[in-house]
This record gives C-alpha cells, structure tokens and sequence, in this order.
C-alpha cells in the first residue's frame, strides 16, 4: 500500500492524460445539452410548418381532420420507442371560424402564436401555432427538465468512457512506460559507477529531444567533476611536495640544534629552523586561503570602504618596502565604498603587494591604483622590476608554477590565489606592461554587475 502512495511520474501523467479526457467529455457534454435544449423549440416549429403546408392543399374539415390524426399516431408512436422523449406531441387544428376540429388529447387550446412556451395541464411545453385562411394548427411538446437532460445525457456517454477506458489506458499506459525507460537506463548507470575509479560518460541514447539534455547534462557534469578531481589530485600531490621540503629542513635543524654542543652550530641551525618554520607557516596559510577561495559557497558581499581597506593593507607592508629601499604608492579617491567579498579583495590585494616586493628589487618602485568608471571597480599594481617574459604569462596564475632565472624563496601559489580571488570577485586579472614600459602590471576589472551597481 505504501508503494502506490509515493509519488510516481507514470501514474502523475497517466491521471493527467484521464483528468484531461474527462474534462473534454464534460465540455462535450454541456455543450451537447445546450444545443439539444436550443433544439427543442425550433424542431415542433419545423414539424409545425411541414404539416402546415399539407393542410393547405385541404378544402374538407373532415380529411383536414384524418390528416392530423395520422400524423399524431405515427409521430408519437415513434418517440414511445425514444426513451429520452419525456411525453406525446400535442396536435390540435381549429378552422378559421375557431370551431375544434381536432385534438390529440383533452387540454387547453395553445393560445400564443408562432413559437413559445405554455402550461398545459400542469406540465410546460413548447408550443407553435399557425393561423392560415382555412385552418389554425397548434402543436405542443413536453419540455424535457435540464436535470432530466442532464442525467440522461450522462449515462449516455458514461456507458461509453467506460467501455473506452481499457481500450484508451493499454496505450497510455505502454507510451508512459516506453518513455520513461530512457530515464530507468540513466538510473542503471549512474547506480553502477564506480565513482572512486572512473568519471566516464554515459553516453546514453536517450532517444526523445526532451531527455537528450538531461544526458547531455549530466555528461558534462561527470567531465566537471573528472577536471575538478584530476585538480585536486594534482594540487594535492604538488601540496606534499612543497610541503616535504621544509618539513625535511624542520627535522634536519631540529636534529642539529638537539645534537650539537658548538653554540654557532646550534645559532645557525635555529635561524634555518625558524625560516623553515615560517615557510611552512606561509605555504599552510596559502593553501588555506586557496581553499577558501575554491569553495562552492556564493561570495558574501558587505558594504567596504575599499580604498580605506587598500590603504590599510599598503601600511602593512611599509616596513618591508622601506627596509628593501622600495617605493611604495597607491593612487584611490578619499573615499570608495562598494558591496564587496572582503576576504577575496584582501587576499588579491595583499598577494599581489607581496609578489611586487618580492621580486622588484631593491630601490624599484610599486604603484597600486584603485579608480571605479563606467566598466566597474580598476585595481592596477605595477611595478619596474624584472618583469614576466611573454612565455611565462599564460603560466604564471597556475599552482605551484615558479618563474626561472631567480633564487628568491616562494611557494608558487600567490598568483593562483590571485587568479581565484578574482574569479570570486566576479572579475578577472590581466598582464600588462608595468612602469615606463618595465617590470609588470597585475589589472583587476571587476563589472558593475557584480559589484551590484546599475
């Protein structure tokens, strides 16, 4: 019992397709109502009209009289054998002086001429009358009830739905079931994947246009997934090997400082240890923030004073930039508050500053500007350092990827934390030439759009 009263797809669009032909039958059943009670009044008009015109080829009463008898016997006869025919027609004939000639039964004379309505004995009737020269012909006849009509008309078509529904179910129910199976096959695969060892699509033939995008849907899905997996996997084994590196230095100068008793010996070891250490500490923090960045979670965008927040990020690094002889500048208005990922602008922002100073050499110049135009939000750091060769640019926002023809300390994920931060932001980062046509520059656009400005 339980399994029939969770929701099903078949049977959702086997009802509907019911529901949908028992409507239509309802519509075809008032409309057959309306046009049979339309029907009524005009067919003992026409009747009325055809006898009319064989009784003015009639000079005697008396066979004027025989004609109307006969035509009551026949016609009422034949609607005994109709069941929905509620009674007998009325016929009654008077000549031009209003002497009765003939009438079917005991009642009333239908007093209103041509066409109309009159109770007759208790009972209501449509009615036609025809004054000629010689003769006056009246006709009644019962007025079938709406309900009468109604419930007639019901059974009816009832007796035939219901000798309809096997034969219009067997179909319904085989062209729901053939396709529908497209979707069980999909269900069969995507139950047997093995999805520790392959990501492989499907490649289903799913036959109808509706489903094909579905499958088309979900391949690409699975090749997502293949990418982001064969990421991770990478970024993974690349962690543990940029990691394997100071963690072996951590061990070796721990060891020394642990072992040796000569005190230049244990300073110098303490000092790698300590550099070590921080290495570790900057790399973990890296792939922390690279994290951070990669989750599925939308941005949370607040209200910021960004050139506030680049000024305060730019004091951060005065010491150092001062202690290596570097310039250090930002160009931003006074004031430039947009909804904003803080944590995205911070990271840019702060990994951008360090790769400037860390690679411009002693006495360069590093120049951070911060503008919001007609495109959205510019953030430009630009240096006259050694700059990037044209080779190196497509790489350079790539994990763990390192410039040659240097010896200066790094992890390789300060641009890829760029890269990412940007993509957060809802923006994008672009290479350039940097100051006086040397050293680099790192530009940041990020849309109106995305910063929620019309």
């Amino acid at each position: 019992m339980t399994r029939w009263l969770r929701p099903s797809l078949s049977r959702r669009i086997i009802l509907a397709l019911l529901l949908a032909i028992g409507l239509l039958a309802g519509v075809v059943l008032i409309q057959d109502q309306l046009d049979l009670q339309r029907s009524m009044g005009t067919s003992v008009a026409q009747l009325g009209q055809q006898i009319a015109a064989g009784l003015d080829e009639l000079d005697d009463p008396a066979q004027a009289a025989k004609l109307m008898s006969g035509h009551a016997r026949h016609l009422n006869a034949q609607r005994r054998r109709q069941e929905m025919l509620p009674g007998d027609l009325l016929f009654q004939l008077f000549d031009a002086r209003g002497q009765r000639l003939y009438a079917s039964a005991p009642a009333e004379a239908i007093s209103k001429p041509g066409l109309g309505e009159q109770t007759i004995g208790g009972r209501a009737y449509w009615t036609y009358r025809k004054d000629g020269e010689r003769w006056s012909l009246r006709l009644a006849e019962p007025s079938i009830a709406s309900t009468h009509l109604l419930g007639f008309a019901s059974w009816e078509l009832g007796k035939q739905l219901l000798l309809a529904f096997p034969l219009m179910l067997l179909p319904l129910w085989l062209a729901v079931r053939r396709g529908l199976a497209p979707l069980r096959r999909l269900t069969k695969g995507i139950e047997t994947m093995d999805i520790r060892h392959q990501l492989a699509p499907l490649a289903l033939d799913l036959r109808y246009a509706e489903l094909r995008p579905l499958g088309q849907a979900f391949d690409t899905l699975l090749a997502r997934l293949r990418e982001r997996l064969a990421r991770e996997q990478a970024f993974v084994h690349d962690a543990a090997h940029e990691l394997r590196t100071p963690l072996a230095v951590i061990a070796a100068q721990a060891h020394t400082v642990l072992q040796t008793h000569d005190e230049a010996t244990r300073r110098q070891a303490s000092a790698a240890l300590m550099q070590a250490i921080a290495r570790s500490a900057h790399l973990s923090q890296q792939l922390l923030d690279l994290a951070t960045l990669d989750q599925a979670s939308p941005p949370t965008r607040d209200l910021i004073d960004v050139a506030a927040l680049s000024a305060d990020i730019l004091a951060q690094h005065l010491r150092l930039a001062s202690e290596q002889g570097i310039e250090l500048s930002l160009e931003a208005p006074p004031q430039l508050t947009l909804h904003i990922d803080r944590g995205a602008f911070l990271s840019l922002l702060q990994n951008l500053i360090d790769n400037a100073l860390r690679y411009v050499g002693r006495g360069g110049r590093v120049e951070v500007s911060l503008k919001l135009d007609a495109q959205g939000l510019q953030l430009a750091v630009a240096d006259d350092g050694p700059g990037i060769a044209q080779a190196d640019q497509v790489q350079v926002f790539e994990r763990f990827w390192r410039g040659k023809n240097h010896d200066l300390p790094g992890t390789g994920l300060g641009l890829a934390i760029v890269r990412q931060a940007a993509r957060r932001l809802g923006g994008q980062v672009h290479i350039s030439a940097g100051l006086g046509q040397r050293g680099v520059c790192f530009e940041l656009g990020i849309p109106r759009a995305a910063l929620g400005i019309p």
